[in-house]
């Protein structure tokens, strides 16, 4: 990244004004950082990677109007229809379905995100055996990060999304089954007050806390059953916690996420753009992060179910 980018150490913001020169300082910045290949690592200067280059093509996409750049994604190398993130490491199940939901937003690149769209319909968490210590449904095969895994909350709401968006144009019986499967294990492991942790809302009669970035996503899957307890109580517990937990990732979530919910979030834009004046600038997921929530609610539809 060029040194005349001032992403760390920006004096604080203080007015819309303001908040423009940080989406322009954002961009400059992930523009400066952007690899040869066109993709984006986690840093500047690492090899790309789908997270990052996901989020860098949808955020420098949606905040200039534009369809996303993904002429990365478009070469990117395949393995049984998977996108391999590290050579040698199995297909990462939920990057694979943010790569999709990138793939979309382009009319000349969607027809790429149906095979990774059959992998993900295809793919399923390890069926557990149920112990007394663990208080869920180990039987629901939702989605895991990688193969021959148990399923988790986050893969299982990535491909959630991939799969509503998809599912008005696309429709089939197997896709729809898993998409009952896919929000059976979100109600099952909702926190005692709302919200999500990675996997287990309790263990050993303990209650686990919920995080913020994993309720936000879960939360954006289930946005079509927005009337139902378990998510409306979820909702309420978001915005009690991202009140405390103000990493770039939790506080950007949540405002992508509360967009879809129609609640306001100028507050936490505001809180962005001050995060982003102490932002690392080696943190290039942050930086995307950090764009895509700045930018216009109409124009923010990469995760609308």
């Amino acid at each position: 990244m060029s040194s005349n980018r001032k992403i760390g150490g920006r004096e604080p913001v203080t007015s819309r004004t303001d908040s423009s020169r940080v989406r322009s300082d954002l961009r400059a910045a992930l523009l400066d950082a952007r690899n040869r290949d066109g993709g984006w690592g986690y840093a500047p200067g690492r090899r790309s990677r789908i997270e990052p280059t996901s989020w860098a093509a949808l955020a420098l996409g949606h905040s200039e109007g534009r369809a996303p750049d993904v002429e990365s994604l478009r070469a990117w190398k395949r393995q049984n229809d998977w996108l391999i993130d590290v050579p040698g490491v199995p297909p990462n199940i939920a990057f694979n379905a943010l790569a999709a939901l990138t793939l979309l937003q382009d009319p000349s690149t969607a027809s790429l995100a149906q095979p990774i769209l059959g992998r993900v319909i295809q793919a399923k968490g390890l069926r557990l055996g149920q112990y007394d210590a663990i208080r869920q449904d180990s039987s629901i095969q939702a989605w895991p990060w990688v193969d021959g895994t148990a399923s988790w909350v986050e893969p299982t709401a990535w491909c959630l999304i991939l799969l509503k968006k998809v599912r008005s144009h696309s429709p089939s019986q197997e896709a729809h089954e898993r998409i009952q499967i896919g929000e059976q294990l979100l109600l099952d492991r909702v926190c005692h007050d709302g919200g999500w942790n990675y996997g287990n809302p309790e263990v050993y009669g303990q209650k686990l806390w919920p995080y913020v970035p994993t309720t936000a996503v879960a939360l954006l899957a289930m946005r079509d059953h927005g009337n139902h307890s378990a998510v409306t109580r979820s909702l309420e517990q978001l915005k009690k916690d991202v009140a405390s937990e103000r990493s770039v990732v939790a506080v950007a979530l949540t405002i992508i996420c509360l967009r879809q919910y129609g609640v306001a979030t100028n507050a936490l834009e505001q809180a962005v753009a001050e995060l982003s004046a102490q932002a690392d600038p080696g943190n290039l997921l942050g930086i995307a992060m950090m764009l895509y929530a700045l930018t216009e609610a109409s124009r923010q539809v990469a995760f609308t179910v």
